[in-house]
């Protein structure tokens, strides 16, 4: 598969895990994220044309890391807030 087709991959395969109940995954999401930002990046490296796919899986996997990290992230807080409040 090529690169930036793996990078657009692995950024949905991270915002689809971003809304799994279970934090694991939602971790697994982040590091599929991080790991399409990185293939992104080597694609529109090693390949100039390539540039729009790439930017796609570039997007894509951002986007995935954000709901991956944030929906823990919002889980835990409300965890707290009904804890303080009773």
């Amino acid at each position: 598969m090529p690169l930036e087709y793996a990078s657009i991959l692995l950024g949905a395969l991270a915002i689809l895990l971003g809304f799994a109940p279970i934090v694991p995954l939602q971790l697994i999401g982040v590091a599929a994220g991080i790991a399409g930002i990185v293939v992104s990046r080597r694609a529109r490296k090693a390949d100039y044309r390539k540039d729009m796919p790439a930017t796609v899986g570039f997007i894509c996997s951002i986007a995935g890391v954000v709901v991956s990290a944030v929906t823990p992230l919002f889980a835990l807080i409300i965890a707290v807030a009904q804890a303080a409040m009773g």
